[in-house]
């Protein structure tokens, strides 16, 4: 823990030039992502922007990573996911026209190093063009842009599986967070265990050239599987000589918006508590600094995690990204969040990313 705050102090003196110290910082919280050589540099890139605006006091003039829903629906109901609290989705799909324009500005901007998410409070899935807007995106790019697509699992039949063998996803993650099916069934609430392990079998069958990661939300109901959890996947791997990596991260209460999170989430120990501190005096959430989510409606919300809207900072229908990401009250928000005053914004004030308990 001391060599890690040691190291922290040196990227800040040396304004994360010194490219050995930021691969060891980012491969320590990567995990299976700093494997790939190519997400590895996304990720260097992105932590080397964050502490510019820190010393700088400017952001990039343009995002580097977004998270887009083009359908506002999931078929779920997880336990630590705060749609199951709410109404019925809308079903509501990001019109082809309105996605053309988001994905052109993107293109047309070329920033380095740039993540698109085809996720956001969704099951990507349920959007039944979702694998052709990554084609495009990987065409119109020129493979420039990096793709992340995060699943359930629920839809991958033997014709998706099919696509999906030719198109590249640089990280495309399949939630099961359980090694049972007991567990499973109380954390991923109207989903069939069978089924998904089914898919991911037939995936790696079907010679899905690809990683693969197998998420893992920890939390009360699952801890104690972990492990096995683990050593399965691990042995998935080894036996089909497929690149295959268990992924486990942490709860968030997701702004605050997850009303029992205090019933499910395993509190951190003393050593988390402090390494927790020390890494937001070093580095803020990084989150408006690099980050653009976009909504099905082109509402742009500050956060993923902003489930009720608390933060809406405009619209990509009637604006551009550009003037969105350059406006006063986005720059307002980096303002604060630099100096550490989380407190005075709705969709931080209560987030489990600034407490330390």
């Amino acid at each position: 823990m001391i060599s890690v705050m040691i190291l922290g102090n040196c990227c800040i003196i040396n304004h994360l030039y010194d490219l050995k110290k930021q691969i060891l910082l980012i491969r320590m919280y990567l995990g299976p992502f700093s494997s790939k050589p190519e997400i590895l540099m996304d990720s260097v890139i992105h932590q080397k922007r964050l502490i510019d605006y820190k010393i700088r006091k400017q952001v990039l003039s343009f995002p580097s990573c977004f998270q887009i829903q083009t359908i506002n629906c999931c078929n779920g109901h997880c336990l630590m996911c705060p749609k199951q609290q709410k109404t019925e989705d809308t079903g509501e799909v990001m019109s082809k026209t309105l996605f053309l324009k988001i994905l052109k500005e993107i293109v047309e901007e070329n920033i380095s190093h740039t993540l698109i998410h085809f996720y956001l409070q969704n099951e990507p899935f349920m959007d039944h063009d979702i694998l052709q807007k990554i084609r495009l995106t990987k065409e119109l790019s020129k493979n420039k842009i990096h793709i992340e697509l995060v699943t359930n699992g629920t839809f991958l039949s033997e014709k998706v599986i099919k696509e999906l063998r030719d198109i590249t996803i640089d990280i495309f993650v399949i939630s099961v967070d359980a090694y049972t099916k007991i567990t499973y069934e109380k954390i991923r609430r109207g989903l069939d265990f069978s089924l998904v392990l089914n898919n991911i079998n037939n995936l790696i069958k079907q010679d899905y050239r690809g990683n693969i990661y197998i998420g893992f939300v920890e939390q009360k109901d699952n801890f104690a599987e972990q492990q096995e959890f683990k050593k399965y996947w691990r042995n998935v791997a080894r036996r089909s000589k497929k690149n295959i990596y268990p992924y486990i991260t942490q709860l968030s209460n997701r702004s605050g918006d997850l009303n029992f999170f205090d019933r499910i989430t395993i509190k951190n120990n003393y050593v988390k508590q402090i390494h927790t501190k020390f890494m937001h005096k070093l580095i803020p959430c990084s989150v408006p600094f690099l980050d653009f989510n976009i909504l099905a409606n082109g509402d742009v919300i500050l956060c993923c995690n902003d489930y009720y809207k608390k933060t809406i900072l405009g619209n990509v229908s009637s604006s551009s990204i550009k003037e969105i990401w350059n406006s006063p009250k986005y720059n307002h928000i980096r303002h604060l969040l630099i100096n550490q005053k989380f407190h005075s914004l709705p969709v931080c004030k209560n987030c489990s990313h600034f407490s330390y308990s």
